[in-house]
């Protein structure tokens, strides 16, 4: 994944045109106490590549020759490496990322974490933001490099509701925690995984709460601002690792 943890949480989340309320602030989003009312944020960094040394030779004289560009390319092919499926749980199972943001919750239970919200979601590459497949609506999103991202907003009030899902680093694991202690919030160990959570008051009076949850290489990031809930986190971690 080229962007990392922290870079996507100092990015702000996109808004569908057209659509009215307040922009969230950050698409990233650290943790905040679900059971608290809090809500998390995902942060991120950004690793500047390292460049490596380069070895200069005289190339030979060849001769020049000018191929049609509907000339077949003949060679001996580059065996290509075989994607792996996601992170493996403890159990031994594979831990895949739900397929849609209505997925995250028991259908059951949507109302009464997300009410008559909007909500606008999408699946995120390091190359394009798109809706998911077919295949990951039913089966989850197992691609390593992909990440599901959702917004939910009251029209005209300024409140709204992140959750970001990614797979992550060990690295990239310990920079949130980090983030957290820096924020002086606290992180402990939580429903077989870690959980961070730290939040802040705006000058304007909104609480913008921030939980981060990491559990066999997937993260939980969960932000919320003036959109209390109750065991939203939990909820969401049943959903991914218990169904």
């Amino acid at each position: 994944m080229k962007q990392n943890v922290l870079e996507r949480a100092d990015a702000r989340p996109k808004r569908r045109r057209g659509r009215s309320g307040v922009v969230i602030g950050v698409v990233a989003m650290l943790t905040v106490g679900t059971a608290t009312g809090a809500v998390a944020l995902t942060l991120s960094q950004q690793e500047t590549p390292v460049a490596a040394p380069t070895q200069t030779q005289e190339p030979e004289p060849s001769p020049t020759a000018t191929i049609p560009s509907s000339a077949p390319i003949t060679g001996t092919p580059i065996p290509t490496a075989t994607p792996t499926p996601g992170p493996i749980s403890s159990s031994g199972e594979t831990v895949s990322i739900p397929g849609w943001c209505s997925q995250l919750v028991p259908t059951s239970s949507y109302e009464r974490f997300f009410g008559a919200a909007s909500l606008y979601g999408e699946v995120r590459t390091d190359t394009e933001a798109r809706e998911p497949t077919a295949a990951e609506r039913t089966g989850g999103i197992t691609d390593l490099g992909a990440s599901l991202f959702c917004q939910w907003d009251n029209k005209g009030v300024s409140e709204g509701l992140v959750i970001n899902i990614l797979r992550v680093t060990p690295a990239e694991a310990v920079a949130l925690e980090q983030r957290a202690v820096v924020q002086s919030g606290q992180c402990a160990d939580h429903m077989a995984g870690r959980m961070c959570q730290y939040e802040f008051r705006a000058p304007d009076g909104v609480l913008h709460a921030y939980t981060t949850f990491v559990r066999d290489g997937i993260s939980v990031q969960i932000y919320q601002y003036d959109f209390p809930t109750t065991g939203l986190l939990d909820a969401v971690v049943e959903q991914i690792w218990e169904n």
